[in-house]
């Protein structure tokens, strides 16, 4: 059951929710941020897709174009506020506005905390955090203020406690909850929302590639419906949340693992280190 498929319907969701809404999703080539972009195509929304590597965008725009949507691909490196504001730009010239942003871009390493330099601290907070603060003030001042509507969406990990080798990474989804948070006291009077998704262990293409099956299969036994999760597990939730369904939702983290977070670490606590 390790990584098994979402069992859900595809096109669960109305064909019509999302038609005339323009999405914006960085990160957008690969796992959930395809995903969500396939999701939202389907419920007839226009697509924007962001990335580092065109390829994938190009792979997923052809996707969602085959359905008969209309997509943009915009390569971009979030970190690089110039790129930022060229997407944007890219975005209201083809659609002229922004409906959702989905702040999906991300990366991190695993390693021992004493072992992560303030140089690797610093790249994954730069990307995750900087870099989608950087995407949604530009989207904010740009689109949604004006327009006085908008949701956006913040992507943290689950569970929400820490994870051993990633408090680089944990800590900077933490972040990502409190902004959530924060700009709804702020943003709500312009119609705006703010949401963090919190996925647990998402099975990808990148999983089976670096670690082994035992590996997964431990992951898998601490997920309470006894699998890990995939990014159509994630995907229509997000779309979901953005429509007028989800209207009174804001300011808050929606938990998607499968319980994990519930159920806790589930691991054996670390063994006490001898003095040397």
């Amino acid at each position: 059951m390790v990584g098994e498929p979402s069992t859900r319907t595809a096109g669960a969701l109305s064909p019509s929710l999302h038609r005339g809404n323009v999405v914006l999703i960085t990160g957008g080539g690969t796992g959930i941020g395809r995903a969500t972009a396939l999701e939202f195509a389907r419920c007839g929304a226009d697509i924007v897709v962001a990335g580092r590597r065109a390829e994938p965008l190009k792979d997923t725009v052809a996707e969602i174009e085959a359905m008969g949507a209309r997509a943009l691909a915009v390569p971009t490196d979030i970190r690089d506020e110039e790129q930022v504001a060229e997407m944007v730009t890219q975005t209201l010239d083809r659609f002229g506005r922004i409906d959702v942003l989905v702040n999906n871009a991300g990366g991190q390493f695993s390693a021992p905390a004493e072992d992560i330099s303030l140089k690797g601290f610093r790249a994954v907070h730069r990307l995750a955090v900087d870099g989608s603060w950087a995407v949604t003030r530009e989207v904010a001042v740009r689109a949604m203020i004006p327009q006085r509507s908008g949701v956006i969406f913040f992507m943290a990990f689950s569970p929400r406690r820490g994870i051993a080798s990633f408090v680089h990474a944990t800590s900077a989804r933490a972040a990502l909850e409190n902004l959530a948070s924060g700009l709804s006291l702020e943003w709500s009077k312009y119609r705006i929302r703010t949401i963090c998704i919190a996925p647990g262990t998402i099975a990808t293409a990148g999983m089976d590639a670096n670690y082994a099956e035992d590996a997964r299969a431990q992951w898998a036994a601490a997920v309470p419906l006894g699998r890990l999760g995939t990014a159509e597990d994630i995907s229509p939730t997000i779309a979901f949340l953005a429509s007028p369904a989800s209207s009174y939702i804001t300011g808050t983290t929606v938990v998607i693992d499968g319980g994990a977070d519930a159920w806790g670490n589930a691991q054996p606590a670390p063994q006490l280190k001898d003095d040397e």
